[in-house]
């Protein structure tokens, strides 16, 4: 697969080819019209050339070569699994394109440990291959609202499925069968916002998102609320309980951590980034360094903004990346080691 600067470069040269293929034109033209390599072009050739090659100029000032609107400010630790408007693709630190595959509007995304990618993308929760073979696809029988927006691969191979149109966390086999089912509350069937990410806990529980509810709840498997919390904006998106027993809750205007009580003891703004602009957090990775990759959704307000960003403890941006033409909304992110693998450690999302 070719790299954004790849691209250029081809449009490029052939912005160059194209002027050479006019001369060789117009010059095979009027050596029709004068046969004979001793005779000279008509008097009026090189009056016709130069209109040719002013031609061609005109041309590409009018059609300049596309140049990529990608744009990375500063240097992420490794590649980065994410995903825009229509695809779900791997970043390299310099901000390229080195794979992609396309998807509908995905909220969830893993790079597995067998080197494939799990995403769910509000239809389906797909496992693909590098070579972009589906190995694993479930899909909810009911799809009003928006099917499934949350996935999981479990340590003994199935896959936590956040089923959004039945509001039920789901624990799936390899063959696709339902072998865990939990109907979470409030939901109303096919409703939009019963669910967005929902996690299986170290300690066996379900954290779950209640979007439109913007209520973050932990069950039990046999459905008692344990704990939960309110989120303070518009909706809850991710929530990820971190080692030391607190939860980081996104909610749009701000992410925000809370304690083994539910009340707030840290939150980062849209308004704290000094003269950056974030806008409408949604997915969260934990990195073990305390700090935070944010991915955004519709990131952009009069081409201003960045899809992800990484933020500092004391909140400050380490790196952020903005493609505002190619992917207005950018919600999973899942930092890579250097070569593309899955984190060796737990990854906290």
């Amino acid at each position: 697969m070719k790299t954004t600067s790849e691209n250029s470069e081809e449009q490029s040269r052939s912005g160059i080819n194209l002027q050479a293929k006019a001369w060789a034109f117009a010059k095979r033209r009027f050596e029709t019209l004068s046969p004979l390599s001793s005779e000279p072009l008509p008097a009026h050739a090189g009056l016709v050339l130069r209109w040719v090659s002013l031609a061609t100029i005109l041309f590409s000032i009018s059609f300049p070569a596309a140049k990529t609107q990608a744009a990375m400010t500063g240097t992420p630790g490794g590649r980065i699994l994410t995903a825009g408007d229509a695809r779900v693709m791997i970043l390299s630190p310099a901000g390229e394109v080195l794979w992609q595959y396309p998807t509908k509007l995905t909220h969830d995304a893993w790079m597995l440990p067998n080197g494939n990618v799990l995403f769910a993308d509000g239809e389906t929760v797909t496992e693909v291959t590098p070579e972009k073979k589906v190995v694993f696809q479930y899909r909810a029988k009911e799809q009003r609202g928006g099917g499934a927006y949350a996935c999981q691969r479990l340590p003994g191979g199935d896959t936590l499925v956040g089923e959004n149109s039945t509001g039920r966390i789901l624990e799936v086999n390899p063959e696709g069968r339902i072998v865990f089912a939990l109907q979470t509350h409030p939901f109303k069937l096919g409703e939009h916002h019963n669910l967005r990410m929902t996690r299986k806990l170290a300690n066996g529980n379900y954290l779950a998102c209640h979007s439109g509810a913007r209520l973050v709840k932990e069950y039990t498997p046999q459905g008692n609320v344990v704990w939960q919390a309110q989120a303070p904006g518009p909706l809850a998106f991710a929530a990820v309980r971190t080692p030391r027993g607190t939860t980081l809750v996104s909610s749009l205007d701000q992410v925000t951590e809370y304690d083994g009580e539910g009340k707030s003891v840290w939150q980062f703004s849209s308004g704290e980034a000094g003269a950056a602009t974030v806008r409408n957090f949604t997915g969260l990775h934990l990195l073990p360094n305390g700090h935070l990759i944010i991915g955004c959704y519709r990131a952009y307000e009069q081409g201003k903004g960045c899809g992800l960003f990484e933020l500092s403890q004391d909140k400050q941006l380490v790196w952020s990346y903005a493609d505002p033409k190619a992917d207005s909304t950018m919600m999973p992110v899942e930092l890579l080691l250097p070569e593309g693998q899955a984190p060796p450690d737990k990854c906290l999302r």
